[in-house]
C-alpha cells in the first residue's frame, strides 16, 4: 500500500462518517475517494472499512498508519465522545493482537497511542457490563492457542489500563489468565485440590485468578504475579485472617 498522506485519511474519516450517519452507501464513499483522486481503491476500502469497525468495537486486518489512527481515534472521540472512542480503542487493541498474532511486527507506537487514548477516557458502562465485556475476551483468549497468547504478552502493558464505570475496574489481561487457568490444568494453585465443580456452559474446571500482588497495591497483571485458585482458597486470600 502506498504512504498515506493526512488529506487522504482526512477524507477517508469524512467518508466513513458520512456512511456511519447514514447519508451514503459504503460504495458510495469507496467510489467518492477514488474519483476526486484521494486514494486508490484499495486504500479507499480499508480505511473505511477499519473507520466502520472502530465505531463497532471489531477487530480490522488492514493496518492503518499511525498519523491516521491517531487521528481517527481524536476525530471520533470529538465528534462521538467516550462511549464510541472506547469501542474504537477495542477495536484497535483487536487488530493489533491479530496483527502480532500472526507474526507480523510489534506496532509498540500504536500500542503506546492506546494507552494514551485510554487515559483520557472515562467511558459510562454498569459494572455488570465490563465483567461480562472481559468474560467475553477472555474465552477469545482460551480459544487461542498458548503461543498466539504469548506473542501478545510480549508486547502488552504490565500495568493495566483503569476505565470509569459505577466503581474504578482494572482492564486486566484476559491472556494473563487465560495462560495461569491453562497452567493450574484444573487443580487449585494454593491448596493443590481439584477445582470444586466444572462450569456449565462448557464444563471446564472452576477456578479463579487471583494477583499475588494486588493491581490497587501496584501489582503487575503478568502471569508471574497470578495464580490460578478455588473459590475457598480465593475468598480467604481476600477476607479470612492474616489476608493484606
Amino acid at each position: 500500500m502506498a504512504k498515506i498522506t493526512s488529506a487522504q485519511f482526512e477524507a477517508a474519516y469524512s467518508k466513513g462518517k458520512a456512511v456511519f450517519d447514514g447519508h451514503i452507501a459504503l460504495s458510495d464513499a469507496i467510489n467518492g475517494l477514488v474519483t476526486n483522486g484521494s486514494m486508490n481503491k484499495s486504500s479507499a476500502t480499508d480505511y473505511v472499512r477499519n473507520f466502520l469497525q472502530m465505531m463497532r468495537g471489531l477487530e480490522y486486518q488492514r493496518t492503518l498508519n499511525l498519523p491516521a489512527t491517531e487521528y481517527f481515534l481524536a476525530s471520533i472521540s470529538k465528534d462521538y465522545g467516550p462511549k464510541y472512542l472506547s469501542l474504537a480503542l477495542s477495536s484497535v487493541n483487536k487488530h493489533l493482537n491479530y496483527y502480532e498474532g500472526i507474526g507480523k511486527s510489534k506496532q509498540k507506537s500504536i500500542r503506546d497511542l492506546v494507552q494514551k487514548f485510554w487515559a483520557q477516557c472515562t467511558i459510562e458502562q454498569s459494572f455488570e457490563d465490563y465483567l461480562s465485556e472481559f468474560s467475553e475476551e477472555v474465552e477469545r483468549s482460551l480459544n487461542d492457542d498458548s503461543e498466539k497468547r504469548k506473542v501478545r504478552l510480549n508486547v502488552a502493558n504490565k500495568l493495566p489500563e483503569t476505565v470509569v464505570v459505577q466503581a474504578i475496574v482494572y482492564r486486566r489481561n484476559p491472556d494473563v489468565v487465560a495462560e495461569v487457568l491453562n497452567r493450574a490444568a484444573g487443580y487449585c494453585e494454593r491448596c493443590d485440590k481439584p477445582a470444586p465443580f466444572s462450569r456449565a456452559k462448557d464444563n471446564t474446571p472452576y477456578l479463579e485468578v487471583h494477583h499475588k500482588i494486588r493491581l490497587s497495591n501496584g501489582g503487575e497483571d503478568t502471569i508471574e504475579n497470578a495464580i490460578a485458585i478455588c473459590p475457598n482458597c480465593h475468598r480467604e486470600l481476600h477476607f479470612g485472617l492474616g489476608c493484606v
